[in-house]
Formats: C-alpha cells, sequence, structure tokens
C-alpha cells in the first residue's frame, strides 16, 4: 500500500502531461495495488474514493507535495482512502451476492413475467427498496395489469416467501424479502 501511495504522490507532483495525469495516476495506483496483491483483478473503487473526496484528496496531496518532506500524512490519508473504498466495494460485492441468492431461491418457483419484472425492478432498487414500498397500485402501472391481478400476483409472491409486508388495506406496502435488507423499515 505505501507503495501505491508514493508512486502516485511521485506521479501526480512530476506532473509530466498537459491533460490526464489524474486519470494516470490513479491508473498507476491500481497497477501498484494489483501487483502487491499479485492479482490482475481489481475489487476496489480507489478513484471512485477519490473522486468522492475530492477536496481531502487535493489537501493531502498538496501537503505532501509542498510541505515536509515526510510522506507519511500522505501515505496515512492514501490508506484511511483505500480502507474506504474497501469498505464499500465489500457491501457492494455484498448486496451482488444477496441478490444471487435470492435470485437462485426465486428460479424454484414457477412465475409469471410480470412477477418476474417486479422483482427484477426490487431489486435493483436495492437495500432501503422502492419510495414508499410496493403497493398493488404501482404493481399494477408497471406491469399494465389490472389491481385485481396485481393482488393476486403480490400474495402468491408473499407465500413463497419472496415478498415481506407490512400495513393493512390501503397502508399494505411489499419489499423484496432479502436476508439483511431493510426495505425502509419492513419487518425482516
Amino acid at each position: 500500500m505505501p507503495r501505491a501511495a508514493i508512486a502516485h504522490l511521485w506521479f501526480e507532483s512530476i506532473h509530466p502531461f498537459e491533460d490526464g495525469n489524474g486519470r494516470l495516476g490513479r491508473a498507476i495506483v491500481d497497477m501498484a495495488i494489483a501487483q502487491d496483491l499479485g492479482s490482475p483483478a481489481r475489487l476496489f473503487g480507489l478513484s471512485r474514493q477519490m473522486l468522492e473526496s475530492r477536496a481531502a484528496y487535493y489537501d493531502a496531496l498538496n501537503h505532501a507535495q509542498l510541505g515536509d518532506p515526510d510522506v507519511t500524512p500522505w501515505v496515512q490519508w492514501f490508506v484511511r482512502a483505500f480502507t474506504a473504498c474497501c469498505i464499500k466495494s465489500q457491501a457492494v460485492v455484498k448486496q451482488a451476492l444477496e441478490k444471487a441468492a435470492f435470485r437462485l431461491r426465486a428460479s424454484g418457483f414457477s412465475l409469471n413475467e410480470r412477477q418476474n419484472k417486479i422483482l427484477s425492478r426490487l431489486l435493483e432498487a436495492g437495500d432501503g427498496g422502492f419510495l414508499g414500498g410496493m403497493t398493488a397500485d404501482k404493481y399494477s402501472k408497471i406491469t399494465g395489469t389490472s389491481k385485481a391481478t396485481a393482488t393476486r400476483d403480490l400474495a402468491e409472491l408473499l407465500r413463497h416467501g419472496l415478498l415481506m409486508v407490512e400495513g393493512v388495506g390501503k397502508a399494505t406496502r411489499y419489499a423484496v424479502n432479502v436476508e439483511g435488507w431493510n426495505q425502509g423499515g419492513a419487518p425482516a
């Protein structure tokens, strides 16, 4: 990790090109980390993390370039940024695995096209689900079916354990039943 931090600092300090130094500097970081890990695969988003914390990145970089020749604070900032990006990447991978497990579970049932479409939309919405949850009215509008058919389809998904429900009557809201997902307060 320190090697990647120092390589990036040196490259950005030299700033050899008129344009593209940032992108190339981040590519150097990715390459150095992949070499250190002995893996060609990159399962982290350090470039995104640097862009998300752009002001802190530039502050740390400028301090390292213009301040004390000791690069320890820069390396410490870099390691914290890398740790943050690994945590975010881990969450993305975890959610992908949760979605895959759900899809595998759902494939064990004979679902119609409408049900598959709704489950896909709910999975795309991710943890937290649709704003206000899935309702029979929303189901009806998304799938172009009657409210009665929507209610039957939702009840079947609920029976299969693919959905969770909260509320009653007009306040009934459905969420995809993925273990560990909050779904806006629906019971797990």
